[in-house]
């Protein structure tokens, strides 16, 4: 089980005739409905982003290759601020998503490289995003992969990481050139 749940099996006795009285075929399945699985990396993939450079294919920001990343068009973050995302799919049933990493590259090789950045969830009615993790997270000049725990985690089938600024603007060094932004690799687990 997923830390923070209850196994299967628990959930069934807690609901079926020997605990709430569900006849024991319903909460069998009723239990299977709330079951929240792990979140295997290989599930993961990128199905969107807000804009693309397309040095790499937008997929290259779940790879743990440094010679490839995601950095978003030409023009997209004026003076290094703005709202560029990578959208990333978890499959199709709901998984917890308990940190998420991210890999840079560090000044003065990457002034581009996010500094700040948040999660989003789709809203419940289906019409738009919501914050899902504090506002914002701040990477390091480091080019270790920074992991950011999420309390609570999340329990979705689709995130948003959603770049803000720049490396470039957060140093207060500014470059026309800087008008974009991204990453080298993420990773949610």
């Amino acid at each position: 089980p997923v830390l923070g749940t209850v196994p299967l099996a628990v959930a069934r006795r807690l609901l079926g005739e020997r605990g709430w009285g569900l006849q024991d075929a319903v909460a069998e399945r009723v239990a299977t409905y709330l079951r929240i699985l792990r979140l295997s990396p290989g599930e993961v993939s990128v199905t969107g982003c807000s804009s693309a450079r397309e040095d790499f294919p937008v997929s290259a920001a779940l790879n743990e290759a440094e010679d490839e990343w995601w950095i978003s068009a030409d023009g997209s973050t004026l003076g290094g601020e703005g709202y560029e995302y990578l959208e990333l799919n978890l499959g199709p049933d709901p998984r917890r998503v308990s940190f998420v990493g991210v890999k840079i590259s560090p000044l003065p090789f990457g002034p581009l490289s996010v500094r700040n950045f948040h999660l989003e969830v789709p809203l419940a009615s289906g019409g738009g995003w919501a914050m899902a993790s504090a506002c914002p997270l701040v990477t390091l000049n480091t080019s270790e992969l920074q992991e950011f725990s999420l309390n609570p985690p999340l329990e979705t089938t689709v995130v948003r990481l959603v770049c803000t600024r720049n490396a470039a603007a957060a140093s207060g060094g500014v470059a026309a050139a800087a008008d974009c932004i991204g990453l080298l690799q993420v990773a949610l687990a």
